[in-house]
């Protein structure tokens, strides 16, 4: 599977869905651009298009999007008093590693 960056496409007066080549998608919304992630299946295993604007990210690619949508809009998680705090880099940088080797390593 590749990770890709998209955006929902209009399909009716008030209505969006993900593009049809999104396998499993709608993760980590951007608040700065409304971009969103998915998988797609690898090219050697698709025999439909993929547009070639299509932004794939790396791991590394993927790791700095979601460091600088941190910085931007902090990311939170529980506390054990089930208390909203912001995670710091190193956390984040934990939770989007194990969330990218879960479903694209």
């Amino acid at each position: 599977m590749g990770l890709v960056e998209y955006k929902l496409h209009k399909v009716g007066k008030n209505a969006k869905q993900a593009p049809h080549f999104i396998v499993d998608g709608g993760y980590h919304v951007s608040p700065l651009d409304k971009t969103m992630v998915g998988l797609v299946e690898d090219e050697a295993d698709r025999d439909y298009y993929i547009p070639d604007t299509i932004t794939t990210l790396t791991k590394e690619e993927f790791m700095a999007r979601q460091l600088a949508i941190h910085a931007a809009h902090p990311m939170t998680s529980m506390d054990e008093n089930m208390d909203e705090t912001a995670m710091t880099d190193a956390e984040v940088t934990a939770t989007m590693e194990a969330w990218y080797n879960s479903k694209v390593a």
